[in-house]
C-alpha cells in the first residue's frame, strides 16, 4: 500500500477560449497522485487535511468518487487552498496561489501515522512533494516524520520535487530544502525545468552533474522528465559506476500538461508496487531491478502521463484506458 501525503486544493482554471472565465477543479499534486493510483487499481491511502468549507466538501467528494482511501484524512478547521491556473496557447500552465493559513499546511505531529499505524496499514511507500514540502509550518513536521522512517529503512520514500516558483520562493532556500528532502528519499522525480530553476541554469545547460550529486554513493534512483524529449533515469550500477539511460516519450497533441508529472509518479510507483519493489530495505529492492525492467516501467508511466496531456486538466487514465493505448503503441 502506498501512502501519499500532501495537498488537495481547488484549481480555478481559466478557459483558454474565454479569458476571464474560470472553472473550479479539484487539484493539488498529491491529490492527483492519489487519484492516479486509485484509477490504476493500486492500494493507497491519502493523508490529507480537508477543510469543512464548501470547497473542502467538493474535494472530498471528488476523491471518494475516484475510490481514493481517506481513512486517515484529517478534518481541518482552516479554509481550502485556492490556485488560479491560466493555460498558454501551447498548453503550459501558469499559477497564482492563495495559500496563507489554509488547511494544507497546518500539519501537527500527532496527525501523522505512528510506526504501529503504518505497519497495520501495510504501508510500503510514502510519497510526497510539491507544495506540501515547501510551505510551513507543516512541511517541517512532515520532513521530520519522514526522516525517522528513512533512518528505519522501513518503507520506500518517494519525493517529487515539483517546484512552484510562482509563489515567489527564495531560490537558495528552496534549493537547500530540496537537497535536504532528497537526502531522506530513495526515489526522486524532477523535471528538467525544476532543476534549471533551482540551480539558476540556462535552458540548454546539462543537469547531470547536479543529479549525480543528489545520488552520491547511495542506491537512490532519480527520474528527470524532459517533456516531449522523454525521461532520463539515473542510478549507480552494481560496480558503483554512474549509469544513465533515456526513455523516449510518446508523440501527442498536447491539450495541457496539468497533472502529467503526478500521473507519471503514480504509474511508476504503482508498477514498482506490483513487483514488490517497494517496502523495507528500499535501496536493496531498487538495486534488484534491472535496467530493462525499469526502462519498461518508465515507458508505461510516460504513456500514462501523455494520456493526461491529451485531456484538459489533471485527468489520469484508468488501468483499462492505459492498457488500450499501450496495445496500440
Amino acid at each position: 500500500m502506498i501512502l501519499v501525503i500532501g495537498e488537495a486544493l481547488i484549481d480555478l482554471i481559466e478557459n483558454r477560449y474565454q479569458p476571464g472565465s474560470f472553472n473550479a477543479i479539484v487539484g493539488g499534486a498529491n491529490a492527483n497522485v492519489s487519484i492516479a493510483l486509485a484509477r490504476r487499481g493500486t492500494k493507497q491511502q491519502f493523508l490529507v487535511r480537508l477543510s469543512g468549507d464548501s470547497f473542502g466538501k467538493t474535494i472530498r467528494a471528488k476523491l471518494q468518487e475516484n475510490n481514493v482511501s481517506l481513512d486517515y484524512a484529517v478534518a481541518a478547521t482552516e479554509q481550502t487552498t485556492i490556485v488560479t491556473v491560466s493555460i498558454s496557447a501551447s498548453g503550459i500552465p501558469s499559477y497564482s496561489f492563495y495559500v496563507n493559513g489554509t488547511a494544507d499546511w497546518g500539519w501537527q505531529p500527532q496527525e501523522l501515522p505512528s510506526d504501529v499505524v503504518l505497519e497495520n496499514m501495510h504501508a510500503t511507500a510514502i510519497h510526497f512533494g510539491c507544495l506540501a514540502m515547501a510551505i510551513g509550518p507543516g512541511n517541517l513536521v512532515i520532513e521530520d516524520w519522514a526522516r525517522e522512517h528513512y533512518k528505519q529503512n522501513s518503507v520506500t520514500i518517494s519525493h517529487d520535487i515539483n517546484i512552484r516558483s510562482a509563489l515567489g520562493f527564495d531560490r537558495k532556500h528552496e534549493r537547500l530544502r530540496v537537497e535536504r528532502t532528497n537526502d531522506i528519499s530513495h526515489i526522486i522525480k524532477a523535471s528538467d525545468e525544476d532543476i534549471h530553476w533551482l540551480y539558476d541554469l540556462n535552458a540548454g545547460d546539462d543537469v547531470d552533474k547536479i543529479v549525480w550529486k543528489w545520488i552520491g554513493d547511495s542506491g537512490r534512483t532519480v527520474f528527470v522528465t524532459r517533456g516531449g524529449d522523454g525521461v532520463s533515469v539515473y542510478r549507480l550500477a552494481a560496480d558503483g559506476s554512474k549509469n544513465r539511460f533515456d526513455v523516449d516519450s510518446r508523440k501527442i497533441n498536447v491539450v495541457d500538461t496539468v497533472g502529467a508529472g503526478d500521473t507519471f509518479c503514480a504509474n511508476l510507483l504503482g508498477q514498482l508496487s506490483d513487483v514488490d519493489a517497494l517496502g523495507s530495505e528500499p535501496f536493496d529492492r531498487l538495486q534488484n531491478l534491472s535496467d530493462e525492467v525499469l526502462r519498461e516501467f518508465v515507458w508505461v508511466a510516460g504513456i500514462a502521463a501523455s494520456i493526461t496531456c491529451e485531456r484538459a486538466g489533471a485527468e489520469p487514465p484508468t488501468k483499462a484506458e492505459l492498457e488500450q493505448v499501450l496495445a496500440s503503441s
